[in-house]
């Protein structure tokens, strides 16, 4: 039976961000796509995304992962049955990985309490909305902690290599070729 990825999407989410992450583990995990209403949510690039449940319908124990990508965080500030959802994850101890504003989801569920993490939020805005440990913040790509992890959002490529790693195998070339290096399949044809 394959592992199940489910993704969390609303209105102004950030779909580059999370792009290369769900690209890489389609050969090993359904992905699934949820919001807070069951309405569809356009990306902020405007594409138009259908969710395939609302938050109140998800079950943790029927996921292996949950991700949370960026984008403007006035539309999910108050979504307290997200911030609920995600703590359940990190309470079963499950892969639970944001990128970007998405951190701040997982702050909200009080995943970061004494780990490590990094957000794309300058300090005023991880002040002012009063849930990060401010001296645990580190400018860094990625970072992680046991099965949280959280990227900045123009690291999208290596959270994407470091969410599958938690999971599976993952070659160089497949590394080499998301990250535009080279394309391995086309070397050996030529």
């Amino acid at each position: 039976m394959r592992k199940k990825a489910l993704l969390f999407i609303f209105e102004g989410y950030c779909e580059f961000e999370i792009a290369p992450a769900i690209s890489m583990l389609r050969d090993s995990h359904e992905l699934y796509t949820f919001s807070l209403g069951k309405t569809p949510c356009r990306s902020e690039a405007g594409l138009l995304t259908i969710p395939c449940m609302s938050v109140d319908e998800v079950d943790p124990v029927d996921f292996d992962m949950l991700i949370i990508p960026g984008g403007d965080l006035e539309e999910i500030a108050e979504a307290d049955a997200l911030f609920e959802l995600a703590g359940k994850f990190g309470a079963e101890n499950k892969i639970t990985a944001a990128i970007c504003s998405g951190v701040f989801v997982l702050a909200r569920a009080g995943l970061l309490k004494d780990a490590p993490y990094t957000i794309t939020l300058s300090k005023e805005q991880r002040l002012f909305l009063d849930c990060f440990e401010e001296e645990l913040f580190s400018y860094r790509p990625v970072v992680s902690k046991g099965n949280v992890l959280t990227a900045q959002g123009h690291a999208y490529v290596e959270f994407g290599i470091a969410l599958n790693k938690m999971v599976k195998e993952i070659s160089c070339e497949k590394e080499d070729f998301y990250r535009g290096k080279g394309n391995a399949f086309m070397e050996q044809v030529q």
